[in-house]
């Protein structure tokens, strides 16, 4: 059972990013002051921002990381950005407050104008990320296992892992299978080789497609190659198909 405070560190954002964000609001504010920091000495004022703010980032981080993985659409995202302006910068004030004591310069500060400019601020910035970042993508739902094809329905197989051979007789196929039995079944030769295609096998000749585990030798006649199969059968093999043979190892190599 999952807990509900389950962080999921892929549904929070990048660390490269986000350490990058957080550095460049840690100069800028340095630079600028708010809050009234730039009354502060730059040593103070460096202290001050870089615990503040670093501190916010993770807080972001660890909400993002918190409620990510929950978002199923745009609507979702906006709304943890909204919500999470609102909860998290509730402690702003406090946060603010401590850091002035804590470099020594306690302060008093308008907590609400200050909670509120917080809020505006960084609302602003979570809706416009999660208004910009691509929608979340949807889970896709696994597949159901593959039932017999269609041709080893026909034959009345589960599946096709006793083929050996199949060779086209007129409108019909011979299935070579791998208990010596020879079964005759209405079928193309071009949609059976579409099935077969997921099989660990070549086709040698334009009506005549072999499994790999039933090829045993190969011997020549005249100028063309005939495979021997375990169950006694020769099938030839065809000039088109003769690469394809050859990549397979299942001809002899020249002396």
């Amino acid at each position: 059972m999952n807990s509900p405070l389950r962080l999921d560190p892929a549904a929070a954002p990048p660390l490269r990013p986000q350490i990058a964000c957080t550095l460049f609001a840690i100069l800028a504010a340095v630079l600028t002051g708010p809050f009234g920091t730039l009354d502060l000495a730059l040593p103070s004022r460096l202290v001050f921002w870089l615990v503040l703010v670093g501190w916010n980032s993770l807080k972001w981080w660890l909400w993002y990381g918190w409620t990510g993985s929950r978002v199923q659409s745009r609507r979702g995202a906006l709304l943890v950005a909204a919500s999470g302006a609102l909860l998290l910068n509730a402690t702003l004030p406090l946060e603010i407050d401590l850091m002035y004591r804590a470099i020594g310069q306690a302060k008093a500060l308008p907590w609400a104008g200050l909670y509120l400019s917080a809020l505006t601020i960084s609302a602003g910035i979570a809706l416009l990320v999660a208004a910009l970042s691509p929608p979340p993508i949807a889970p896709v739902a696994k597949a159901p296992p593959a039932g017999p094809g269609l041709l080893a329905s026909k034959a009345g197989f589960p599946d096709l892992a006793d083929l050996q051979a199949v060779t086209a007789e007129d409108h019909y196929l011979r299935l070579h299978l791998r208990d010596g039995r020879r079964l005759l079944v209405l079928f193309r030769f071009g949609d059976a080789l579409a099935e077969l295609a997921q099989h660990d096998g070549c086709q040698v000749h334009r009506s005549a497609w072999i499994a790999a585990d039933a090829v045993i030798g190969a011997r020549r006649e005249g100028r063309r190659w005939l495979l021997c199969l375990a169950d006694g059968t020769t099938l030839p093999v065809s000039e088109s198909h003769l690469a394809s043979v050859k990549a397979r190892g299942w001809l002899p190599a020249r002396r």
